[in-house]
């Protein structure tokens, strides 16, 4: 056999796997309770209206359906995403949106066209483990910039961009998910959006605006998308149908300056020529029908009473000293331990001792800090299995607290 490290590229050296995959192999024995996967409910699937559209699409047009398409995705779907966009105060047509597989796929293209060998790129701390390996497969140099409740800290972002320019290096990109983080559940304010887009024009870097949660409010009121404010086209935004209608078709898409689109799409072209022409023409066809609006409005009502479930339980079993975000939206709750846990360390003794398993906090910062953050998903968790899982994973920290005490005090 090869020695393969031989034959890598040099990149290959900075790849690794994700902690959420040790995780969710962790999390694969029976009768675990998993908070793991960032996933949507299965059992919110269409699947009856996705079968019997399937079988029209076969019925009325089964060679476009089923032959290679155009790289830059199905027109009508564009057309479509592009109706949406405008919705929500994003003003652009159907050339300015590429179709990509899922928004991983968005990001890699989007490194792949603006990322050299030790450029920097800036990421939230924490950040979502798909933006920070995408970069890291282009050999960036990730920076983080610490969150709060609002978002990215500003006087802390000057701070790291002074240093930069002083420096004398410039950020290629900044990757943020302004609404209900992956993996923290923060959305960031107004005021920081604004902010945000005044300091990427006066230090000249670009923004990707990862959105695949933005539909999933459950209360307050939407907030302008950076690309809505952005009045000098330095903001990539990235949108998916993973999480609102059907993860495993895999498409997202990529919304910005055409010129910035053609050149996405030769990228496009030498990763994988074209997208899923099946896929586009299902979400197009689900979308036209009318039926994606009403099936939004019943994940709303189904993932907020996921959360508000979940939320309720933690009060009830969480012992004190652990503190927990309440997010507005998306799929996730951030919990932060005592200082001098290790929430990784611990993940194998909750696994086996309560059969219940989380993603530890610390593989989203790129610093190496967060070993006391606990990310929990509770958007693919049935609601008995939320309650009982929080109840386990209570009574396992109450161990874990009293253990510490004792300690302490011998």
């Amino acid at each position: 056999m090869p020695d393969w490290t031989r034959y890598y590229a040099q990149r290959v050296t900075g790849m690794r796997a994700s902690d959420i995959r040790d995780a969710f192999k962790l999390a694969e024995e029976p009768g675990i309770i998993s908070f793991a996967g960032g996933f949507p409910a299965p059992d919110s699937f269409p699947v009856a209206e996705v079968r019997r559209l399937l079988a029209e699409l076969l019925m009325t047009e089964p060679a476009a359906a089923l032959q290679y398409g155009p790289t830059e995705g199905y027109y009508q779907l564009r057309r479509f995403i592009a109706g949406q966009m405008a919705g929500e105060g994003i003003a652009v047509e159907p050339e300015n949106i590429l179709v990509t597989s899922g928004s991983q796929q968005a990001l890699d293209l989007i490194c792949k066209l603006f990322v050299n060998p030790g450029d920097t790129v800036l990421v939230e701390l924490p950040a979502y483990i798909g933006g920070i390996n995408a970069a890291i497969n282009y050999q960036a140099d990730l920076v983080g910039i610490p969150l709060d409740e609002e978002g990215l800290v500003p006087a802390e972002m000057v701070k790291i961009l002074k240093n930069l320019k002083a420096a004398g290096r410039r950020p290629a990109l900044l990757y943020v998910v302004p609404n209900f983080q992956n993996p923290t559940g923060v959305t960031m304010s107004s005021a920081r959006r604004r902010q945000l887009l005044a300091l990427a024009a006066e230090y000249d870097f670009l923004i990707i605006e990862d959105n695949p949660y933005g539909s999933l409010r459950y209360e307050g009121q939407p907030l302008p998308h950076l690309k809505t404010m952005d009045g000098e086209d330095r903001v990539l935004y990235l949108g998916s149908f993973s999480k609102v209608f059907l993860p495993g078709l895999r498409l997202g898409w990529i919304a910005a300056d055409q010129a910035v689109i053609q050149k996405l799409t030769v990228a496009k072209q030498g990763t994988d020529l074209c997208g899923n022409s099946l896929g586009q023409k299902l979400v197009y066809a689900y979308a036209e029908s009318g039926r994606l609006e009403p099936h939004i409005a019943h994940l709303l009502s189904l993932y907020r009473r996921k959360r508000d479930i979940a939320l309720s339980s933690l009060t009830r079993f969480f012992p004190p000293g652990i503190s927990w975000s309440k997010p507005e939206g998306g799929f996730f709750i951030w919990l932060t331990l005592p200082a001098g846990l290790d929430a990784r360390a611990l993940l194998p003794q909750a696994i086996a001792e309560e059969k219940v398993a989380y993603i530890p906090g610390g593989a989203f910062f790129v610093d190496g800090s967060g070993r006391n953050t606990i990310r929990l998903a509770f958007s693919q968790v049935g609601e008995e299995e939320l309650v009982e899982g929080i109840r386990r994973l209570g009574r396992f920290f109450a161990g874990v607290l009293e253990k510490r005490r004792g300690a302490t005090t011998a």
